[in-house]
């Protein structure tokens, strides 16, 4: 009986015990400090900002071509159209001029020291008659303009100064045909009328002919060697426009090119 009271108590003393337990542990406060994450991942609207490749318009920036517009820009070959442009010929001016005239050279001379423009912008008319107003102006441009006067024509300056240099009287006609004989004859006296020293003689030009002395100077000084097999000078024959600017060439420009004394 007294074995039996005691383990009842012991028994009564367990199942208190085990009920207040779970009482306690229901009563204990849970813990509140969470773990930060430290490692949490950034902003996803940053994600991998510092490893994010570069603007892709931006694409190797620092590596890329330059422009193809400019590509080699440097070394572009020349204009074609320039190709050989200071050894390649001109084209002639004048489409009745061939490069191979005889005339080219002297006709190029005249236009460039405006001695004539030509009859128009593409003809010069190399074979026609030159008039004496023409020969007389193209000599006057070409020793410099000798007393032009502004508002006046070319062509009456010319005639004026011709009548000064005794070239012509002052009832000439203008508008006469020049000749070979009358051409040489206005160059001669344009220089004050130097004595030749030549003995060249043309069969038909007189010993006692007016121009004789201008026909003499002419071949003297190489401006022309006569007609045909240079035993004729043909001194009433028409003097064309190619023939009187060749004349002038022969004379004018050797001296612009000699060297100074």
């Amino acid at each position: 009986m007294k074995h039996t009271r005691r383990w009842l108590a012991i028994l009564l003393a367990l199942v208190l015990t085990l009920g207040v337990m779970p009482m306690a542990m229901a009563d204990e406060p849970a813990d509140t400090t969470a773990p930060t994450d430290t490692t949490a991942p950034a902003d996803p609207e940053k994600k991998d900002e510092g490893t994010t490749p570069a603007d892709p318009e931006k694409k190797d920036e620092g590596t890329t071509p330059a422009d193809p517009e400019k590509k080699d820009e440097g070394t572009t070959p020349a204009d074609p159209e320039k190709k050989d442009e200071e050894t390649t010929p001109a084209a002639p001016k004048f489409t009745d001029v061939a490069a191979t005239s005889p005339y080219a050279a002297a006709i190029d001379w005249a236009v460039a020291k405006e001695i004539t423009l030509g009859k128009t912008e593409t003809t010069f008319g190399p074979g026609d008659a030159c008039t004496v107003s023409h020969i007389l102006t193209f000599l006057w441009r070409a020793n410099g303009k000798p007393g032009a006067e502004e508002g006046v024509a070319d062509r009456d300056s010319a005639a004026k100064w011709a009548v000064e240099k005794e070239m012509i009287a002052e009832d000439a006609d203008l508008a006469a045909t020049c000749t070979r004989s009358m051409a040489v004859t206005f160059m001669w006296k344009a220089a004050e009328s130097p004595e030749a020293e030549t003995e060249k003689e043309f069969t038909d030009v007189a010993a006692d002919a007016a121009y004789a002395g201008a026909v003499a100077w002419a071949v003297e000084n190489e401006i022309t060697a006569g007609t045909g097999d240079g035993t004729t000078f043909a001194p009433e024959n028409p003097c064309n426009r190619g023939q009187i600017v060749t004349f002038l060439f022969r004379q004018l420009a050797e001296k612009e090119t000699e060297p100074a004394a």
